[in-house]
């Protein structure tokens, strides 16, 4: 039946819940992820001729060259094909699996590291932002429109080091984890399409852009529809930032 849910199996759960994280297959095909990519670079040229285009992490190479990691902010409402990815069934199948029946949208960002100047995001927790609460875990699914590899910024991630919020510092903007072990970090090498999730409280960060070519990646952080942010970043967002994509959202 072509309404059939796709969820995660019962092993590919079980591994979520043990290791904080799970790479998935590529979802998206290559049509689809050209169209992302098309997408995507249409609202960096809107957010920057409109003087919007924000760098969320501004850093500096080991030779002193400035480094930038440009936000599409709430980018379900920058471009109707992402309006329509956060509803996707590819998706949202997969996240219910992990968070319920009732889901909402936390967050969807487009993530831009520029060619050689495509700056680090450092060690950090989702939920140290998010707040969120509950007992069903906050989900991000991660979506790459180009193959991301060490060299251009792809995510690392501290295996079952998601049964607790760290402690973080204060940056510039946005905060990063302290004390971190980066030995135990495993990098997650994607294709463009392919999709990975992980816990709000996973231990993650993407390093630098070297390479010749832009890296576009998606977040789209979800969480249960009638749980709630308890003071953290979310707690006043705008309602449209934050749609129920599935289910219902009761009143509190």
């Amino acid at each position: 039946m072509g309404d059939q849910k796709r969820g995660l199996s019962a092993a590919q759960v079980a591994w979520f819940q043990q290791e904080g994280y799970l790479v998935d297959e590529v979802l998206f095909g290559a049509d689809e992820v050209e169209a992302f990519g098309a997408a995507y670079c249409t609202c960096l040229r809107e957010l920057e001729a409109a003087g919007k285009l924000a760098s969320i992490r501004d850093g500096q190479l080991p030779d002193g060259t400035s480094t930038q990691v440009f936000q599409i902010r709430a980018a379900h409402l920058q471009h109707p094909l992402f309006s329509r990815l956060v509803r996707d069934a590819r998706i949202l199948d997969r996240v219910e699996s992990l968070v319920g029946s009732n889901l909402k949208v936390i967050l969807c960002q487009g993530l831009y590291k520029p060619p050689h100047t495509g700056g680090e995001v450092h060690w950090h927790q989702d939920d140290y932002y998010f707040r969120v609460s509950g007992e069903r875990p906050v989900v991000s699914c991660w979506l790459p429109v180009d193959a991301v590899t060490v060299d251009n910024g792809c995510m690392w991630v501290l295996p079952r080091q998601h049964d607790r919020l760290r402690e973080h510092e204060a940056l510039g903007s946005g905060y990063a984890m302290t004390g971190v072990d980066a030995t135990l970090a495993i990098p997650l090498e994607l294709a463009g399409g392919q999709v990975m999730f992980h816990h709000g409280a996973m231990p993650h960060r993407t390093l630098a852009n070297t390479t010749t070519l832009g890296r576009r990646a998606l977040a789209i952080h979800f969480m249960d529809a009638n749980a709630r942010p308890l003071g953290g970043s979310r707690e006043s967002e705008p309602a449209e930032n934050m749609p129920v994509v599935r289910g219902v959202q009761y009143a509190s």
